[in-house]
């Protein structure tokens, strides 16, 4: 009786060990987890701080001055909700880390990012025709054709009384990549030479649908990109 006692007593304890190391190494497996998610998230704010930033009686930034919630792949990592603000005057991405410092992110590491329903990228410059300067586009249509927007912002000043009165000015331009050239769109007639030979069959389409250039660029541009995709069996 003695024996059985104390062979029970030694399952019961070998029990207890095995199920003490299944609860380490789950403990062991979440502490791994958790400190790699820190490591991917702790390369956000590697950067240099935001430089001090003049007061103007406007702001250069996308959208709005305050941060907000966005979708960011950065140097090949998916951080599905970071804090960021795009300033268009230096151009750059920036995010709040925990501390509350305003961190400028490493512009080629950042291969996307979703903010304010827009689908940002970091264009590099290349040697095609046309090719504008390298800096943060809206990639607006990405097929065998893609349309890009930039938007930039230009610190301006003029007197107003005895005081100088700072505000920002901003430019916005389009670009069309078509068959290795690089194309500046202004106007519906430099987009419709742009997809020649197809410029009746575009007109139609514009017609048909009501597209305006000047109200709804956007909207215009994608469409009618989209539609010169589908004539010409590019999609």
């Amino acid at each position: 009786m003695k024996r059985i006692s104390i062979l029970l007593l030694i399952l019961w304890g070998g029990s207890l060990f095995a199920q003490d190391i299944r609860r380490q190494q789950s403990i062991d497996s979440a502490a791994v987890k958790y400190l790699q998610t820190a490591d991917r998230q702790s390369a956000l704010y590697y950067g240099n701080d935001q430089d001090w930033v003049m007061r103007t009686t406007n702001h250069p930034y996308l959208e709005d001055v305050l941060y907000a919630k966005a979708r960011l792949s950065y140097y090949n990592v998916l951080y599905p909700e970071v804090l960021l603000r795009l300033d268009l005057s230096k151009d750059e991405l920036i995010t709040l880390s925990p501390e509350f410092r305003h961190v400028v992110l490493f512009p080629e590491n950042v291969d996307f990012v979703e903010l304010h329903g827009k689908h940002i990228i970091y264009f590099r410059s290349d040697s095609l025709s046309g090719s504008p300067s390298s800096g943060y586009y809206m990639l607006l249509h990405s097929g065998n054709c893609k349309v890009l927007k930039r938007t930039t912002a230009t610190l301006m000043s003029e007197s107003e009384g005895t005081r100088m009165k700072y505000y920002y000015s901003f430019t916005t331009r389009y670009y069309l990549y078509k068959d290795d050239v690089y194309y500046i769109i202004r106007n519906q007639r430099g987009l419709l030479k742009a997809l020649s030979p197809h410029k009746k069959e575009l007109k139609r389409f514009i017609s048909a649908n009501r597209l305006q250039f000047r109200l709804y660029t956007d909207i215009f541009l994608t469409r009618t990109v989209n539609e010169y995709e589908k004539i010409t069996g590019s999609l």
